[in-house]
């Protein structure tokens, strides 16, 4: 028997990430686990992941930080001795109101969710390139596909990380893979009312899968992670929405 597959989960803690992290970990892979602001949380992922066998070790960074990035790399390399896939799945989700926005708050928003991502994967190319199956797949957002009104710079920032991931599989084959997920409404943000969550569910095809059963769209999208970890080697460059059908409306 091999070795065990070797993943770093960027926001690998809560949410997206989290159930990212346990599918991973169900399907035979050793994790390292980032946060930003929440060790509490962290710890109780990989305690989660230890219960299924697997090794599990937690690194805190800023990843619109690069010398963070390289840390956060370091830490995973030294306890996992190596990488085989890197999910990228930490992002903010900032409003903008485009009548007062100022170029910091733009800079702040694309360096979270567009720079930060791209650094993380142009420095864990090395060690990507020397796995013998390397590959990185970044969570992208529907905002990149199509615009949310009041969230002009994560639009253009999700945006970005999409082109990168296309170029980023053009200029990598055949070495690395790159491709994304791009989720659509499968978790209400933290802030959003009961109501309003249910009234979007109304616009997706499949949105009232989701109201009877919330876990159904998480797992979705960790299953698409995990197919696209494990899928012949002739995938790459791609953005797989897993968005109950709402692409497929608009």
């Amino acid at each position: 028997m091999g070795a065990a597959p070797r993943a770093l989960v960027t926001g690998g803690h809560r949410r997206l990430g989290r159930a990212i992290t346990l599918a991973l970990a169900q399907a035979g892979y050793d994790v390292c686990i980032h946060h930003r602001h929440h060790p509490e949380q962290a710890a109780t992922a990989a305690a989660e992941v230890r219960a299924t066998g697997r090794r599990a070790t937690v690194v805190c960074g800023e990843l619109s930080d690069t010398q963070q990035v390289r840390a956060v790399i370091e830490h995973a390399l030294h306890h996992l001795h190596g990488l085989d896939l890197v999910v990228a799945c930490a992002a903010s989700y900032r409003t903008t109101d485009p009548e007062h926005a100022s170029a910091d708050h733009l800079d702040q928003v694309l360096a979270e969710n567009a720079r930060g991502p791209v650094d993380l994967l142009m420095q864990v190319y090395p060690h990507l390139h020397s796995s013998r199956d390397g590959r990185a797949i970044v969570v992208g957002d529907l905002a990149g596909l199509t615009p949310f009104r009041g969230y002009l710079a994560h639009s253009m920032a999700k945006a970005a990380v999409h082109m990168a991931v296309r170029s980023l599989a053009v200029e990598w084959a055949p070495h690395v893979l790159v491709n994304a997920v791009v989720p659509g409404a499968v978790l209400p943000p933290e802030t959003m009312p009961a109501s309003q969550w249910a009234g979007l569910q109304t616009r997706v095809p499949l949105g009232g899968e989701v109201l009877r059963n919330p876990q159904l769209p998480v797992q979705a999208v960790a299953d698409a992670v995990l197919w696209l970890a494990r899928a012949p080697r002739f995938v790459t460059g791609q953005l797989i929405p897993v968005d109950g059908g709402r692409t497929a409306r608009w």
